[in-house]
């Protein structure tokens, strides 16, 4: 193999990682869009990320890199929701799976607009309730393990978290609404 030809693998591969690198906020948003209040998105976004890897060379550059990498992330849901329901765990029907996923497909404006909505969005909560949001869905720790740390009954938060996701998303809708006029 010439060093010419070495070489251009290794800028693809580098390529193929940048994309990588650049899309998993969005990767990570689109599982627990799928997977909302269950646990394991941080599984399922490691395991969509080694198929990523193990398909790269299946990747055609100049294709849209974020729908084939929500597509691979919807298969990795699916298997998640197989395993669990082998271990006997509840999870989402496959047809909500299926129904959130469509819903859920958004041109990259759209989703890059959602992502920035809810960052100005998370930036508004209280500390705590920051805390209990990155607990949950960023650590990806159940309420369980939040309340033996916090000292608060898991009930408790429970319905604190319900109160802070419909806050969000109200305050969500708000950005995209004032994000759509200042257009």
């Amino acid at each position: 193999m010439c060093f010419h030809c070495m070489s251009l693998d290794a800028r693809q591969q580098a390529e193929f990682v940048g994309q990588i690198t650049r899309h998993q906020q969005a990767l990570r948003g689109y599982i627990i869009s799928l997977m909302p209040g269950m646990e394991g998105v941080s599984d399922v976004l490691q395991e969509a990320n080694l198929v990523l890897w193990e398909k790269r060379e299946k990747f055609k550059p100049g294709t849209h890199f974020k729908a084939w990498a929500f597509s691979i992330a919807r298969y990795e849901v699916k298997a998640h929701r197989r395993k669990s329901l082998a271990l006997g765990m509840a999870t989402l029907d496959e047809d909500l799976i299926e129904e959130l996923a469509e819903r859920g497909e958004k041109t990259p404006e759209e989703v890059e607009m959602r992502l920035r909505s809810l960052d100005k969005c998370l930036g508004k909560l209280e500390d705590k309730q920051r805390q209990l949001i990155e607990h949950r869905y960023y650590l990806g720790s159940t309420l369980e393990e939040f309340s033996t740390e916090c000292g608060r009954p898991t009930d408790s938060l429970r319905v604190t978290l319900f109160r802070i996701r419909a806050a969000l998303k109200k305050c969500i809708n708000n950005e995209l609404v004032i994000e759509e006029l200042d257009r």
